[in-house]
């Protein structure tokens, strides 16, 4: 031990005398581990942070699975009443359900994110109120009698400024009174982290928060809640399945096919994701893990070449120790001592650069603000960065301690100091063409997303994305009734299209590209083609003037008019991917269809639409039906006021918005903005993906060029004598370049064609994420080839320049 001690203090004693060197590896080593701790921060955040409550260890959750069914999906209040009461195996279980509500008052009315709850969510959860109390049992047993509210305290500060008094007052959620009854502490804001509640109700007033939803609480195929459960502290998960097993035969499948057996899920409860979102998340935070992996390679292997370097300039300290009787066991333990203090160090320098930079990551890589928020470092993250720079740092100081520990001392003594290996040398080299290979992947990899976000925003998406303005609003919030409804959106649709500027106006169930889908089981009269049995499609339910205010050529028959309203024939305008799936070869104008069945009622098709993109810009054309909004205005509570300008939308959105908000003073307006904002906000994903890859491809090309720099300025100081001696016997200048720059492109040539090899069988696994681009595509290859091949060139001809310049006869003096 006092030996580990005092190499402890020696290495900190010469480190101190390098301080640049120091810096160096690890600020290199600091961006390795930096890259890897800001996407471990992700993981982090979702699955291995606990909840604030107590004993979080002892929370699962309970989902069902159907047959084909391709995530775990909720459960019916029903279902989980019959858990709830019939278990042995919890001391309790909990439901909840997300639902969007509208408070009136402050500055303007919000649209918030409400949770309706089970009497004992708080009590399952051991959640304390902060103010105030959370929810009694009799205020979750009779529907809509106990209208009480649970605040957040963050809506507790925004919205009421902190007031005191505020339990025990009123508020207006959906246009009627609750009663404040606690505050939430700041740390929970909820059971997942990817939807921060603002405030809970109990399930009990689902009617007046969810307007339309009276039957919910008695369907048993209506998998609407999601469940959680305490396990006893004697149960184990398995016994908790087990006990379940006998009550997953009366579970209500929610695809509606009695004869499908439902299996349920019991599953920890390990951080703040449900299990039918973690699946999605764990997949992207793998792939980026894994490219930061790589990032982290090239960082080692930077390292490694500083510290071989580092260890031929220190032959003759070396060599000194070992001729006075230093073992090489002691001589490697005294080099590892001081990898281990620099990597240490950067270890440190990567926690920092997460800390200090999450912000501009978060800004740079336009992570959704789920997975932003997700993203506060804590001990975990700390202990992940220090312990992954203390083993990369020790893996990657063997091989230099090794090299450095098996010389000879009487050569090393008996020459200049430096040690001339041809080991140590081609260990460089080859550090030199990972770091260019692994470069490689990473920047074909980013190439790749680049590529088919560029085919992607290149996509028809079958509307004029030019001069469109979109905005959301919601009256079934505000308990309007269905005629009140038609006439504020009839007034709205006459007041929006008179303004200055306005060319044409309409409404929607659903935005373009909003990112919701509503999909519905089409049944068409006397089925024939592809779709006997019925065909699944999505619809959205229209006024008239959607097709000309989007600019969507209805290519067939006829667009809705105000005669297509209730009490007329119901009528339906289909897409031409849904009319070739039911028709094919046939006149799909006058065939009938239907929702509700075999014996209809029947809607007749109308018209025929062109295709347009509907959830995704990477989507194939799927079926998609119009149907009259005068006709089923109850298809969705919320509406999308779509408004076409005749120049920019800008110039009218003020307008649009004060003619709303004058109708409906209460009403919160969101998903505000034009189609433009709207194309670029689904291609989200695919951008932030290539910006992530971007990011750190160029961090890897960097640190692939810095590696190759310093390859070829330490060949040149170690050869300066024969550089000198070349030039005294008459070589010229480009002839001192050319050698010291063709070293370093044989080096590079070589690590492009590893790194060819390696992204070629890589970057399969992409295949899935990638839109109009093959993973082979030969352009992005090329390209990323001619760029290393450039880099690699500029990398290698600055010392060899500073080489050509040298004066022969202080060359030949240097030894």
């Amino acid at each position: 031990m006092d030996g580990v001690l005092q190499d402890f203090r020696h290495a900190t004693r010469l480190l101190m005398k390098s301080p640049g060197f120091v810096v160096v590896a690890a600020l290199v080593l600091g961006l390795g581990v930096g890259a890897n701790t800001a996407i471990f921060s992700i993981v982090n955040g979702f699955f291995l942070r606990p909840l604030p409550v107590e004993d979080p260890g002892r929370l699962v959750w309970l989902t069902t699975l159907s047959p084909g069914a391709v995530r775990p999906q909720n459960l019916s209040y029903p279902d989980y009443v019959d858990m709830r009461d019939h278990n042995e195996a919890f001391t309790g279980l909990l439901a909840y359900a997300d639902v969007p509500v509208a408070l009136a008052g402050g500055d303007r009315p919000e649209r918030l994110r409400g949770v309706m709850v089970s009497g004992n969510y708080f009590p399952v959860l051991g959640v304390k109120a902060d103010r105030g109390r959370f929810f009694g049992p009799e205020e979750d047993r009779a529907a809509g009698a106990v209208p009480v509210v649970v605040l957040s305290r963050a809506l507790w500060k925004r919205q009421f400024s902190s007031d005191p008094n505020l339990v025990g007052h009123s508020v207006s959620l959906n246009g009627q009174a609750f009663t404040v009854v606690g505050i939430a502490p700041a740390s929970f804001t909820g059971t997942e982290a990817e939807y921060a509640a603002d405030l809970w109700v109990p399930l009990a007033m689902h009617v007046q928060v969810m307007p339309g939803s009276a039957s919910l609480l008695s369907q048993r195929d209506a998998a609407w809640v999601r469940v959680m459960g305490r396990l006893r502290p004697e149960v184990s998960l398995a016994q908790a399945r087990a006990s379940l097993a006998g009550l997953a035969a009366g579970v209500g499948n929610p695809r509606g096919n009695p004869g499908e057996k439902v299996q349920v899920q019991v599953t920890r409860a390990g951080g703040a994701i449900h299990p039918a979102t973690a699946g999605e998340v764990l997949s992207i935070a793998g792939l980026l893990m894994a490219v930061t992996g790589l990032v982290l390679l090239i960082a080692c292997a930077n390292v490694a070449n500083l510290l071989l370097a580092r260890a031929a300039a220190r032959g003759r300290e070396l060599g000194i120790r070992l001729a006075l009787g230093a073992t090489r066991a002691r001589l490697v333990r005294q080099l590892l001592i001081e990898n281990l203090l620099v990597s240490l160090v950067g270890g440190s320098a990567g926690f920092l650069m997460v800390e200090w930079g999450t912000d501009l990551f978060r800004l740079f890589a336009e992570l959704p603000d789920e997975i932003a928020g997700a993203m506060a470092p804590d001990f975990r993250v700390f202990a992940f960065a220090l312990g992954l720079a203390v083993v990369s740092g020790v893996l990657f100081g063997l091989i230099p301690a090794l090299h450095a520990s098996r010389r000879d001392p009487a050569l090393v003594l008996g020459s200049d100091g430096t040690e001339r290996s041809s080991g140590r040398t081609r260990t460089q080299r080859l550090l030199v063409v990972v770091q260019v290979a692994l470069s490689m992947v990473l920047l074909v990899s980013a190439g790749l997303f680049l590529r088919s976000l560029g085919k992607a925003s290149r996509v028809d998406p079958g509307f004029d994305v030019g001069h469109g303005l979109t905005m959301s609003f919601d009256l079934n919030l505000q308990g309007y009734s269905r005629e009140k409804s038609l006439a504020f959106y009839q007034l709205l649709l006459q007041r929006v299209q008179a303004l200055p500027g306005v060319d044409s106006a309409s409404l929607a169930s659903l935005a373009p590209l909003s990112g919701r889908m509503l999909g519905m089981q089409l049944i068409p009269e006397g089925a024939e083609g592809e779709a006997p049995g019925g065909l699944h499609v999505f619809a959205n339910a229209v006024y008239p003037g959607y097709f000309r205010t989007l600019r969507t050529p209805v290519l067939r028959g006829r667009d809705f008019t105000e005669r297509d309203a209730a009490g007329a024939p119901g009528v339906a305008i289909v897409n031409e991917a849904c009319a070739r799936r039911l028709w094919p070869g046939q006149e799909p104008l006058g065939k009938r269809i239907s929702f509700d069945g075999e014996s209809g009622p029947f809607l007749q098709v109308i018209g025929v639409a062109k295709n347009a993109k509907y959830d995704e810009l990477t989507e194939d054309p799927q079926p998609f039906v119009y149907l009259a909004h005068l006709q089923s205005p109850d298809l969705l509570s919320e509406v999308a006021l779509l408004v076409r300008a005749e120049k920019s939308p800008s110039q009218i959105l003020s307008s649009v918005q004060h003619e709303l908000r004058s109708m409906g003073s209460d009403l919160p307006i969101y998903s505000t903005g034009t189609f433009e904002e709207t194309l670029r906000l689904r291609a989200d994903k695919q951008r932030g993906m290539t910006k992530m890859l971007s990011l750190f491809g160029t961090l890897a090309l960097l640190l692939a060029s810095v590696g190759l720099y310093g390859l070829v300025a330490f060949s040149v100081a170690r050869r300066t004598r024969e550089i000198g001696i070349r030039m005294a016997l008459g070589a010229r200048r480009s002839d001192i370049l050319g050698l010291l720059v063709g070293e370093g492109m044989r080096l590079t040539l070589w690590g492009v064609g590893l790194g060819l090899a390696l992204s070629a069988a890589l970057t399969r696994a992409l295949s899935s994420m990638l839109f109009g681009v093959t993973p082979a595509d030969l352009a992005t290859f090329a390209g990323v080839s001619l760029l290393l091949g450039v880099v690699g060139a500029a990398a290698s001809a600055f010392p060899a320049r500073r080489a050509a310049r040298l004066d022969p006869v202080r060359a030949l003096r240097h030894e």
